[in-house]
Formats: structure tokens, sequence, C-alpha cells
């Protein structure tokens, strides 16, 4: 078909973090196969090259896909009180990496303990996988998001980052500000186009009646 079945949108496009903090990336399918999420594969990828696809398909600290899948509780990720907090049976926690899907159509990678070499574009794939046969599944279509992570190196003491929440995320700012200009503008002018339409009737409804 030639309309995209799903898209993959990132919350943000930049996150910068401290050395030795914990960061949680996000990435949303959204679309036509957003409610069957679970029929894709989903998976994330790391360039320190700046490449925002992520095209030579490196493994988020060389963590491959089947440690990075290979949860035990993968239908209870995350906790009920929304705590982020890894289980210490989680299994892909050793590499302090963690894949973790929310089965509403978001997924995440945790990535612990951070150091200067996780600098780089995070990329997030989620693929519709079709087998035919006995033969190996084979993608039919993939959608991508990236997300850019900037390490700043941590000051003298490990108490300089203590109580100050100095993680940052930024979304595309500029589509952001856009879009909630636009919603702004249309909630600002909605009764001035209703008192338009108001008056077009009225004039309409008085000339029918002479």
């Amino acid at each position: 078909g030639g309309a995209a079945a799903f898209l993959i949108t990132t919350p943000y496009s930049l996150c910068v973090c401290p050395e030795g903090q914990n960061v949680t990336l996000t990435c949303r399918v959204s679309g036509a196969l957003a409610e069957h999420h679970d029929l894709l594969y989903k998976t994330w990828y790391f360039s320190s090259t700046g490449d925002q696809s992520c095209s030579d398909k490196r493994h988020v600290r060389n963590v491959t896909e089947k440690e990075l899948h290979r949860d035990p509780g993968r239908h209870h990720e995350l906790p009920a009180n929304g705590s982020q907090k890894p289980s210490p049976g989680r299994q892909s926690g050793h590499h302090g990496v963690e894949f973790v899907p929310d089965h509403h159509g978001t997924f995440h990678i945790v990535v612990m303990n951070l150091t200067l070499r996780d600098s780089g574009n995070y990329c997030c794939y989620a693929m519709k996988v079709r087998r035919e046969g006995h033969g190996k599944p084979h993608a039919v279509q993939v959608a991508h998001g990236s997300v850019e992570l900037q390490i700043q190196r941590a000051k003298g003491r490990e108490g300089d980052w203590e109580g100050s929440s100095l993680r940052s995320c930024v979304a595309d700012i500029t589509a952001a500000a856009l879009a909630t200009g636009a919603c702004i503008v249309g909630i600002l002018c909605l009764p001035l186009i209703l008192l338009l339409i108001y008056k077009q009737r009225k004039a309409a409804s008085s000339r029918r009646t002479y």
C-alpha cells in the first residue's frame, strides 16, 4: 500500500545527561498499526558518527538483540506504580542496558551509569515482519526515529551533581512551538469565526424575510 501503516515519533530530539546517571530514551509507534504494535518487532541501535539512521546497525553497548529481548518478565516490565527501577531479575540489566516495551505502542531503552562513550545517536526501529512458508522472516515495512544523547563530564566531586537534576531532554523546539502557537491562535480566533458565521446567517435570514 502507498500509505505508511505506522510511524515512529520521539518525544525528544536531544538529551543532555551527566556521567554516571541513567537515562530512559523513548519512542512511540503511531499510525494505523499502532493498535497492533505487538505485531511489530522493535529494537534500538547506536551510532557515534552522528548518523541519524544508525545505518551500520551497531548494538547499544554491543548488547546483542537476543540479550536485549531476553527478558523473563516480558508482560510486566513497568510496575503498576509507574516506577522504572529495573528489578534484580532482569537479565539485560547486567550490561547497563534495558529494553522496556510498555505494550501501549511506546518502547524505551534504559542506559545506566552513563559514560562519555555513550554519547551519540540512538535509533529506534520498528519493523512489520512477515514470514512466508518456512523461510526466514523479512521486514515488509520499517520505520525509525532517533535521539541524540550528549554526556557531560562530571565535575571533580561526585556530590556536585547531587540534588541538581541537570538531566535535560529537549524536543524539536521549533515544531513544538509552532504547534502550540497554531493551537493558541486557533483557540483565540474560534469565537471570532463563530461570531462571523452567526452574523452572516442572521443577515441571510433577514434578507429572506424581506
